[in-house]
């Protein structure tokens, strides 16, 4: 399991879709996100989840940073489990 550190702050601001959330995201190596919209995916590794701290492992249902083109969000491979953000049918 990689060896991740929390953010300093990270929540739910809001479900948009049952498959996107928007995230409040801050940590003072990463940067900081006021709505960074998060996408649902299936793990492809083991990490831990940005949200609870529980581990995902691969398989897992998670929420992800989406990637615009050529503009890649600094904290593109943290995860948070699905089951972790309120309202989320997994």
């Amino acid at each position: 399991m990689q060896n991740e550190r929390s953010p300093l702050h990270v929540s739910v601001v809001e479900k948009l879709s049952s498959t996107t959330i928007s995230i409040c995201w801050s940590d003072p190596c990463l940067g900081h996100y006021a709505s960074q919209i998060w996408g649902m995916a299936v793990a492809r590794m083991e990490a831990i989840c940005m949200l609870s701290g529980k581990p995902i492992h691969r398989g897992d249902s998670i929420f992800r940073p989406r990637a615009y083109g050529a503009r890649v969000p600094v904290n593109r491979h943290r995860m948070i489990l699905a089951s972790a953000v309120s309202g989320t049918d997994t």
